[in-house]
């Protein structure tokens, strides 16, 4: 270990250690000050997460769920910052005693941000549309469970199902409700402590909050994402009072300049940000397990790990990261072995083998291609880059499946899942994984759900359904007198409503 990781491991354990301590209990947010906060404060966050579209039911990019969801636009339920499931505008439900109805009561005097107010119509539209034959929401096929869904009355919703979910309030919370017919996010149709403003696309997103939101309203006055491709200049504005926060590092030498500043707070937490380089298993050769075993053997993800985190992070195996109960650590399954890749390439008859890796370019997916090209080639294999941008990946790679392997970060909890959905861009299709799947979801325990999904994580991981490369940590920054924005993202959505200024 370098003494530089030294130094900077000791100071971001001081630096969290102090945030940790200021915390109310069970809060999992940063709450470094008792002083007076400012409630006109205006919270500048800075990200290189920005939305693609804000059409709704279309999947493929975290950067709308992370500025608006919970924020502006709420489900059912929410996934809090702990990762719990929380009621949002179910205010309670019902479940029949064979599992196959739900019964929502939802929240009284709701209004969307028009002043409108909120009927199960609303709900059920919503719904409707995330499980109707044009949706392309990650979660379609986890919904798909819901056979029908009905207003009882205005302030009552009923969900049919086809068998018992226990993940069925989980997924909801991916369903944000909107007004009856609307198919795009507006200024007029969430929900939310905060009310849409405007969006620029390539500069900055701006919210404000609702002064006639019906829970506890928003401890600050609006927030305003800006966004960046370059860290450096998303760190320099930072440095410069641009920024008050930044939601996520990626690399520990953009730590040094803040780490014995007194006018920074660095906190460390728990993410579910996976690094991967997915495989089109639905062609060949990748889908020849031998070959995506081999390919997974030929790298040396603790030297990728090293190169881009320098010892933050951890190297994994399969999908699930440790937050889930369903986790097993499997990192050592194709441990890094050049010899076994290139005799399982032998065996699968695969010779002189290029590959091209569509891929977002920024400084960590550089550095992760080259690690990556040179493990490979030790191995006979060519990678062939592609860089596109976000909206071409998400047509080619997401939509149209027209890629051979990519590189990508996925942020979404629960996403183990989508190894059950065939039609799901990696195109991994194992149909006992898919039966275990279902199984956990239909499971009378929680015990029984753990069990099946375990078996779904070691079998992905045994088949090298990807190539899980590393688990990012979560680091954060932020301007000394800024606190209550959570530690940990094991959530889609960041959560702003709590974030506030000393005075």
């Amino acid at each position: 270990m370098s003494s530089r990781r030294s130094r900077l491991g000791a100071a971001l354990a001081a630096a969290t250690a102090l945030v940790l301590a200021a915390c109310s209990s069970g809060s999992g947010s940063a709450d470094g000050s008792t002083a007076a906060v400012d409630p006109a404060a205006e919270i500048v966050i800075g990200s290189t997460n920005e939305p693609t579209g804000l059409v709704r039911n279309v999947g493929g990019s975290s950067g709308v769920s992370q500025t608006m969801t919970r924020n502006v636009y709420e489900g059912l339920t929410s996934v809090d910052v702990d990762g719990s499931v929380v009621p949002t505008l179910a205010e309670s439900w019902d479940v029949s005693e064979d599992g196959l109805a739900y019964t929502f009561h939802l929240q009284p005097d709701v209004t969307f941000h028009d002043g409108t107010a909120l009927t199960a119509d609303d709900v059920v539209w919503s719904i409707s549309e995330a499980i109707g034959p044009e949706s392309k929401s990650a979660r379609k096929s986890d919904l798909l469970v819901i056979q029908q869904a009905t207003a009882v009355d205005d302030a009552t919703v009923r969900l049919d199902l086809s068998r018992p979910s226990q993940g069925l309030t989980f997924y909801l919370a991916s369903v944000t409700v909107v007004k009856n017919g609307d198919t795009e996010l507006t200024s007029d149709n969430g929900t939310g402590p905060y009310r849409f403003v405007e969006w620029v696309q390539g500069d900055h997103l701006t919210i404000e909050k609702y002064d006639a939101y019906w829970g506890e309203p928003a401890q600050n006055a609006g927030v305003t994402f800006r966004f960046f491709q370059d860290t450096t200049a998303l760190n320099n504005a930072l440095l410069t009072g641009d920024l008050d926060l930044v939601i996520a590092e990626d690399s520990p030498d953009q730590l040094v300049q803040f780490q014995d500043d007194p006018d920074f707070t660095i906190t460390e937490g728990t993410s579910t940000t996976k690094q991967i380089w997915a495989f089109n298993d639905r062609e060949a050769p990748f889908s020849d397990v031998r070959v995506r075993q081999a390919l997974y053997k030929a790298i040396d993800r603790e030297a990728i790990l090293s190169a881009v985190w320098d010892g933050y992070g951890q190297v994994i195996g399969s999908m699930v990261p440790p937050t889930d109960p369903w986790y097993v650590d499997q990192a050592d399954v194709h441990g890094y072995d050049p010899d076994a890749a290139e005799a399982l390439l032998t065996e699968a008859g695969v010779t002189d083998l290029t590959i091209s890796v569509d891929y977002i370019p920024d400084d960590t997916t550089e550095a992760i291609l080259a690690l990556l090209t040179k493990n490979l080639a030790a191995v006979g294999v060519t990678l062939t880059p592609n860089p596109v941008d976000d909206a071409t990946w998400y047509q080619k790679v997401y939509t149209d499946h027209d890629f051979s392997t990519t590189l990508m970060g996925h942020v979404n909890p629960r996403d183990v899942l989508w190894y059950a959905n065939p039609d799901f861009y990696w195109g991994y299709d194992n149909p006992q994984v898919q039966a275990w799947v279902t199984q956990a979801d239909e499971a009378a325990t929680e015990a029984e759900q753990v069990e099946l999904l375990t078996q779904v994580n070691e079998t992905i991981g045994e088949e090298a359904a990807s190539a899980w490369l590393y688990l990012d940590p979560q680091i954060r920054v932020a301007r000394a007198d800024i606190s209550g924005f959570p530690v940990d993202q094991v959530t889609e959505s960041f959560y702003v409503a709590d974030i506030v200024r000393g005075s």
